[in-house]
């Protein structure tokens, strides 16, 4: 086994070096890009690779805990302040 791999201690150094490594998430990110510009040439996002590691962040944060909306991560009552800082609901 490498020696980096030793190395990894927290889930998501392991989750970097194994499946989000910087080439996929500049393809996301440029794919995003090309797909907003086709729904809306007149506003396309400027989505970034941190854009898509914080939106891979708030899909496993808000995956932790049951919700009966796709809203509730923002809600004030149940809301995940981690999500709330990192991503607005209007993203």
């Amino acid at each position: 086994m490498p020696e980096q791999i030793l190395e990894l201690s927290a889930l998501y150094q392991f989750l970097n070096y194994f499946f989000f490594i910087e080439e996929l998430l500049a393809n996301i990110a440029e794919e995003t890009n090309l797909y907003s510009s086709q729904m809306n040439p007149n506003k396309p996002r400027n989505c970034t690779v941190y854009d898509i590691q914080k939106f891979l962040g708030v899909c496993m944060i808000s995956s932790l805990a049951r919700h009966s909306s796709i809203g509730d991560p923002w809600s004030n009552i149940l809301g995940i302040n981690l999500v709330k800082e990192t991503v607005s609901k209007t993203f």
